[in-house]
């Protein structure tokens, strides 16, 4: 095919340094002729200012790179798409392979997979190479073993490969519902239904101009966990890797942080040795992310429970918008107790919450302190989404709140997940005996802070809350707390644990009056030290 056959697309966010070098490179390839449409991902982004012969710069409100890419590809009416990532900079030769390959055949089922590697800036990093030899990001070390007639649907990798408009059509383009993530999965699936033949073109070298870093990774794998989680629910035939390899390894006893060095320095000829020190090295990776992974894979589970439960009707943007409006009220009038009470509003602000992982380290702590098979009981539980995790972990849980919407929709969600557990009306009785007790974002709601923690003393041997400290400048929303006061009274008893966490949330776990307190040692340790120690 002709370079006048081709459109090249590039969907864009927040990049546009790097953006405008791969626009430099798309104007020094070999052929000329082709048509270049970037769209920008959200309004407000900087236009690239590179002279590009054939470019058109489009925008769209956020709506992610799926969507982008087929607005890019419906703004043009030429038979041949390349797709292309705005951190990948061409190599010269690029576009010239992909239509000498479609040149070769023309069929419209056939499409064509370039190859991916680290620019040299940022090629060498220990992150860049685990995502390479662990499959984490690109398959290509596989590919390059099989090396067979074709790449298969699962390496429709977006970021290089070109595909006839008319199977890109035939197919129904991108699915807008994966905002980031697994929506070149998705469409590779589709049209290798409709008869798709990927070829793979390893000429056609796009590198890879992304320095990693931890945080970035981290985000990277909530996204996995987001876009899994729709596969599996739009496709019965799709099996979660990352989930099923995190939940795996984070079952394991806890890998050392030196395979990741050690893997470093064998190489690669050393066979068996170097795959079993990549294994480890790959358990300890998905170790340190499984926590984020899996708050965002539960938090995905979280909000497609509530669009259940609400039903047809339900809108995110309107739930919100109402929720604004009748906080603002409640805050007004001085009643947050009647409006948690009696608004099933709350319920979308409770799930955004859960879903935002910020509970997932004080549910460590809690399990750190007792184990699988303890009683422990979550005192004003809302939702229950914390007791739900723990029950799906092996404790044995019970909740206990006021009779409320909240609770109406904790029991929907136990019978939903095939559950049992008893929920107790804090309007009436809440039983003794429990190994802990804990209330997470509970007590800066309290009137009496204190006869609060006595209520959680009286009936487990280990209490485990939060306390939150005002963000400074800022009119508090809730009730200042006592947080000093709080702290030499949970010393006094017996301090397990302390940590600070999200910079002003202090997590503290103690031993009850009801038993014999730990040393005075221990408690002086973590009321000073253990504060440095936190996330």
């Amino acid at each position: 095919m002709r370079a006048e056959q081709l459109t090249v697309v590039i969907p864009s966010r927040g990049r546009p340094e790097i953006l405008a070098r791969t626009l430099r490179a798309l104007a020094a390839q070999t052929v000329t002729g082709f048509e270049t449409v970037v769209v920008l991902d959200g309004q407000g982004q900087p236009r690239p200012a590179e002279a590009l012969d054939g470019l058109r710069v489009l925008e769209q409100e956020h709506a992610g790179p799926g969507a982008a890419r087929n607005l890019g590809v419906a703004s043009s009416g030429r038979p041949l798409i390349l797709f292309l990532g705005d951190d990948m900079i061409p190599a010269p030769e690029l576009v010239a392979r992909h239509l000498e390959r479609h040149a070769r055949e023309p069929a419209a089922e056939v499409a064509v997979l370039g190859h991916v590697r680290w620019h040299p800036e940022v090629a060498g990093g220990r992150l860049e190479r685990w995502l390479d030899w662990s499959g984490a990001q690109f398959d290509y070390r596989q590919l390059a073993r099989e090396n067979g007639p074709e790449a298969g649907f699962g390496r429709f990798y977006s970021c290089n490969v070109s595909v006839k408009r008319e199977l890109f059509d035939r197919a129904g383009g991108f699915d807008p519902a994966f905002v980031f993530d697994y929506e070149d999965l998705d469409l590779g699936w589709r049209l290798g239904q409709h008869g798709m033949v990927l070829r793979y073109e390893p000429g056609a070298v796009a590198l890879h101009l992304h320095r990693q870093d931890w945080e970035g990774v981290q985000r990277r794998y909530e996204s996995h966990a987001r876009g899994e989680w729709l596969m599996a629910r739009k496709h019965a035939w799709f099996e979660p890797w990352f989930h099923r390899a995190v939940s795996g390894y984070a079952r394991n006893p806890r890998t050392s942080f030196l395979w990741p060095r050690v893997a470093d320095r064998v190489p690669e000829r050393w066979g068996r040795v170097r795959a079993a020190v990549e294994r480890r090295a790959d358990s300890w990776y998905h170790q340190a992310l499984a926590e984020r992974f899996l708050a965002a894979w539960e938090g995905e589970r979280d909000l497609q429970e509530l669009r259940d439960y609400l039903g047809p009707g339900f809108s995110e943007r309107k739930l919100r918008e109402a929720f604004r409006l009748v906080d603002e009220e409640a805050a007004a009038v001085g009643d947050e107790g009647r409006f948690y009470r009696t608004s099933e509003m709350y319920l979308y602000d409770l799930t955004v919450f859960a879903m935002s992982g910020a509970k997932e380290p004080y549910r460590r702590d809690l399990r750190a302190l007792v184990a699988p098979g303890a009683h422990v009981l979550d005192y004003g539980c809302g939702i229950g989404s914390d007791g739900l995790r723990l029950l799906e972990q092996g404790y044995h849980v019970e909740f206990a709140d006021f009779a409320n919407p909240s609770i109406a929709y904790l029991r929907w969600r136990l019978a939903r997940r095939g559950l049992s557990a008893p929920i107790h009306d804090l309007d009436e009785s809440v039983p003794a005996g429990f190994d802990a007790a804990y209330a997470f974002d509970v007590i800066e709601h309290v009137d009496d802070p204190f006869g609060f923690l006595r209520e959680l003393e009286a009936r487990a041997a280990v209490v485990v809350v939060n306390l939150l400290e005002p963000i400074a400048g800022e009119t508090p929303l809730h009730r200042r707390l006592p947080i000093s006061a709080l702290l030499r009274h949970a010393e006094r008893r017996g301090l397990l644990r302390h940590r600070v966490y999200h910079g002003r949330s202090h997590l503290i776990a103690y031993r009850s009056s009801s038993v014999v307190r730990v040393s005075g040692a221990r408690s002086t340790f973590e009321r000073w030290v253990g504060p440095r120690l936190g996330g």
